[in-house]
């Protein structure tokens, strides 16, 4: 594995682990999104500031963004603790959300 692997498995270990949190935390999705993009800023920092770890670090910072939002995309179709296991989960417009997702990332707030 080399240090670019090592660092990209960490950072996407961490943001499951914060959707995890997030999710029992009830934490509202303006405020996780703009978490997402603070760890994810941190990562760019962390490898813009070792360049023996990559190159191209805009390169992990798409590979991070994306995850974070798939995994994000696919929490919001889960059923909700109280709802039945039985009964489907709520239809969620994917691509509205993805649209709310990409505004809140690059505005830090909702679309108006």
């Amino acid at each position: 594995m080399n240090c670019i692997d090592a660092v990209e498995g960490t950072a996407k270990a961490t943001l499951d682990r914060f959707l995890e949190f997030a999710t029992e935390r009830r934490v509202d999705a303006s405020e996780y999104i703009q978490n997402v993009k603070t760890v994810i800023d941190g990562v760019l920092r962390f490898v813009g500031n070792n360049p023996e770890v990559s190159e191209r670090p805009e390169l992990i910072r798409d590979v991070l963004y994306d995850y974070a939002k798939k995994i994000w995309l696919a929490n919001l179709e889960k059923p909700v603790d109280s709802e039945s296991e039985a009964e489907p989960a709520v239809t969620v417009d994917r691509e509205y959300q993805a649209y709310c997702y990409d505004y809140v990332f690059d505005h830090g707030n909702y679309p108006r």
